[in-house]
């Protein structure tokens, strides 16, 4: 089966609430995904960021083998923070979305989980990503049973970027960043990238 992708309105992003979260210790809520290092950038410089709001994003001058994608788990399990790295020495042309197929720990696509590009925390962007710059996304996770035929056991993901050639692998770290290796999926959103990390959960 062929995986379903589709786009839903930004209207979806009222259904997350606030986008934050607070951590599992009682702290209050940073605005920072879990994560994510104090100590350096942690989202792309106003140079390196185009500002368009329309939906035709142009096509990348890159490729996915030009970034580093992963996806970082959050206390609240149905969230993971998506990054996209430039490992390149260029600066890259980022379209919308990362689109995403799980994987089996054969490392084989698993096509039949349902996905969709949805429009939170706001429709897509075209940004300019710098060589060694961020940019993220927000993955919502629906959950499910190993007992039940609707769920996949997914041990990492497929990433193919949004107006590019290729796909790489994108592994996923756990709270504490461990490798993940086990996640029972039966569907999956994936937000549209945005040039900081604040407000992409949902």
């Amino acid at each position: 089966m062929l995986k379903r992708i589709r786009t839903v309105g930004a209207a979806t992003a009222l259904l997350g609430g606030t986008l934050l979260i607070a951590g599992c210790s009682g702290q209050a809520a940073t605005n920072s995904p879990a994560g994510l290092s104090n100590s350096g950038p942690q989202a792309v410089n106003a140079a390196g960021v185009g500002t368009a709001q329309d939906d035709d994003v142009s096509a990348s001058n890159c490729s996915a083998t030009d970034f580093q994608i992963k996806l970082q788990a959050q206390p609240n399990p149905n969230q993971y923070l998506l990054t996209m790295t430039n490992t390149s020495d260029k600066a890259c042309e980022l379209g919308g979305w990362v689109n995403l197929t799980p994987t089996n720990m054969a490392n084989e696509p698993i096509e039949e989980v349902p996905s969709e590009n949805v429009e939170i925390p706001g429709g897509p962007q075209d940004i300019t990503l710098e060589p060694g710059r961020t940019a993220f996304a927000g993955v919502h996770a629906e959950l499910g049973d190993k007992g039940d035929s609707n769920t996949y056991v997914t041990s990492g993901f497929v990433a193919s970027p949004a107006d590019m050639s290729g796909s790489v692998n994108a592994p996923v770290n756990g709270l504490n960043n461990e490798p993940v290796t086990e996640i029972p999926l039966k569907s999956l959103q994936v937000g549209t990238l945005q040039p900081s990390a604040q407000g992409v959960l949902f």
